[in-house]
């Protein structure tokens, strides 16, 4: 029994000396992960990711490994480079997180290569000043010239006060347990780092990123660099097509086209669709028809992804999702507005040319902010984010001396985007636990999330029905939906998204099940009085909205090659049995048991 004592005790001391070997190192890259994950939990308010702690031991370890297959004499010299890189990263990252209030992304990736001497010289006199010291950035430091103290004075270093390099038995068996834990709960997250560097599309990475819960400085560059790498290609692709697009003709139906692009809407919590509390109380008041327009409502529309990012290419393009050939290939329908002689404007809550864009959805921000793809289908955009939607009618209010006779107008909002409780102010705050005390299945802090939610869509039928009062004496049309759906305890006991490849019906059906409708000024009922029965039939069709630039191509009369009759809602030619292929992949209609 003593000797298979000593042999795992021997085991475990191989395990543990690449910590043994490089112990100093360990202790202070460890020290370093603890402060960055501190900073972002005190300036984003951040809850702390699950398992956080015991990622950042896997991810030392593997440092440690590699550094003692190094030779001795070269070791202490790939430490300091390794030391350096991680420093400047978490600096880099700190300093992100406290001015701009977003981790290290591909967008802050393009502006550090992108930027010239004058720009960083402008930069630092503005932000690199003494107070500096007094933040995160002024702790990372602190923590690096601690480090050097160490190293340069062998009386204090590291490895006199490490107890793993003493002979104790418990100390090496309790950090082996600990390194173990590390690897059971972190490993599959750390394989996913691998599959992301090893990733050939941009689609392929924003997948795996939306499911990854350990971030780190290294794990957000290593995914801009790849996003970046990969975003180049396909975007250098499908700007040279954007050249070759030609437009036909336009008869210019309608003169003004206005797309509301809401966000992570579920439309079982729509007043709108029949739910039990008075979410949308404006838009269903409009669904009366009245001297001030009508909304009609659809009943069977879905998105093609329960990704932002996925959903704002296939939308933006005319590929559709069941097709095998390249997105790249495909016109996107701003382009054919402009090239037909409209004046196209941009409005979003997310996707600004400016830093503090989500990592998760920066796929989309790129192929929306791409400097040739944002010139060719955009005249007009706004240049900032707000807190709350409603400023966006500040920002498109400076914007409306810029309208031409003919105009496509997008609006992209925050909507319901988590966290659902920043979605709305105080004043919109309708609902609280209290109306929901007939939820016996959910506890006090889930009654809270729902709470917050319906807050949410509270909030969001102000916008929307305030964007629409702008065009109350307009001949105008306004298209609404979301790009894609959500969970708040309704068929599931969770909340959010899961990751691509989770497919159960009811899953499908909180996460891309959507409300769409159409609202048409009396102006324009009385001057397209056909187009507004096409539309008054179609409300029951089913319909993806990877199919929506069809419809926005008729509504605006532009003919081009590109046009499909088939996959136009509102055409009586439209393909009913169409197969909705959700993701590429799968079968949304057969998986809910509606086989065509």
């Amino acid at each position: 029994m003593k000797r298979i004592w000593e042999l795992i005790n021997d085991v475990i001391s191989i395990i543990l000396m690449p910590v043994k070997k490089n112990i100093c190192f360990f202790i202070f890259m460890y020290l370093l992960g603890l402060v960055t994950i501190f900073i972002e939990v005190l300036t984003l308010h951040f809850k702390i990711p699950r398992f956080n702690f015991l990622s950042l031991i896997l991810d030392i370890y593997v440092f440690c490994f590699f550094l003692v297959l190094i030779p001795k004499k070269a070791r202490s010299y790939a430490r300091f480079f390794l030391s350096g890189c991680l420093y400047l990263l978490a600096i880099i990252n700190a300093f992100c997180v406290e001015h701009f209030y977003a981790r290290i992304s591909p967008e802050i990736l393009n502006v550090i290569l992108e930027t010239n001497y004058r720009e960083s010289s402008e930069f630092v006199d503005k932000y690199i000043k003494m107070d500096i010291i007094w933040s995160g950035v002024g702790i990372i430091l602190l923590l690096l010239l601690f480090q050097v103290f160490y190293s340069q004075y062998s009386v204090l270093k590291c490895k006199k006060l490490s107890l793993l390099q003493r002979n104790s038995t418990f100390i090496q068996f309790c950090f082996f347990l600990l390194l173990l834990t590390s690897f059971y709960f972190c490993f599959y997250s750390r394989l996913k780092v691998a599959k992301l560097m090893c990733a050939s599309t941009a689609e392929e990475v924003d997948l795996l990123v939306s499911n990854f819960s350990q971030n780190t400085p290294l794990n957000n560059m290593l995914f801009s660099i790849k996003m970046r790498e990969l975003a180049a290609k396909g975007l250098t692709k499908l700007a040279d097509t954007q050249d070759d697009v030609r437009v036909e003709g336009c008869s210019y139906v309608s003169d003004n086209i206005i797309l509301i692009i809401g966000e992570s809407y579920i439309k079982d919590h729509a007043q709108l669709y029949g739910y039990g509390k008075e979410t949308t109380p404006r838009q269903v008041a409009r669904t009366e028809l009245s001297e001030k327009g009508h909304l009609l409502s659809f009943i069977d529309v879905i998105s093609p992804s329960n990704l932002t990012s996925t959903v704002f290419k296939n939308v933006f393009s005319l590929h559709s999702m069941e097709e095998t050939t390249d997105l790249a290939n495909y016109p996107l329908f701003p382009v054919l507005f402009r090239k037909a002689g409209y004046t196209v404007f941009f409005i979003t809550n997310q996707y600004v040319q400016a830093l503090g864009t989500d990592i998760f959805n920066l796929s989309g921000g790129l192929f929306l902010n791409h400097k040739k793809l944002n010139t060719v289908q955009f005249d007009y955009r706004n240049i900032r984010t707000y807190r709350y939607d409603m400023n966006l009618l500040e920002e498109y209010d400076s914007l409306k001396q810029y309208q031409t006779d003919h105009n496509l107008i997008i609006f992209h909002l925050a909507g319901q985007h988590i966290d659902f409780y920043k979605r709305s102010p105080n004043e919109y705050k309708k609902f609280n636990i209290s109306d929901y005390m007939d939820r016996t299945d959910l506890d006090k802090s889930e009654k809270q999330i729902v709470a917050d939610y319906d807050n949410a869509t509270y909030y969001n039928d102000l916008v929307v029905d305030s964007i629409v009062k702008q065009y109350e004496n307009d001949n105008a049309i306004v298209i609404y939906m979301p790009d894609h759906g959500e969970e708040c305890y309704d068929e599931t006991h969770r909340m959010g998204r899961l990751p691509v490849g989770n497919y159960a019906p009811e899953t499908l059906r909180q996460e891309y099940r959507i409300p769409f409708w159409i609202w048409c000024s009396k102006s324009y009922i009385d001057t397209h009085p056909e187009l507004y029965a096409q539309i008054v039939e179609s409300r029951k069709r089913p319909f993806m909205t990877d199919d929506l630039p069809h419809l926005l191509l008729y509504l605006a009369g532009i003919s081009c090659e590109y046009y499909s009759e088939k996959r136009n809602l509102v055409s009586p030619s439209f393909d009913e049995n169409r197969k909705r292929i959700i993701n590429g992949n799968v079968d949304y209609d057969q998986v809910q048991g509606q086989k065509k």
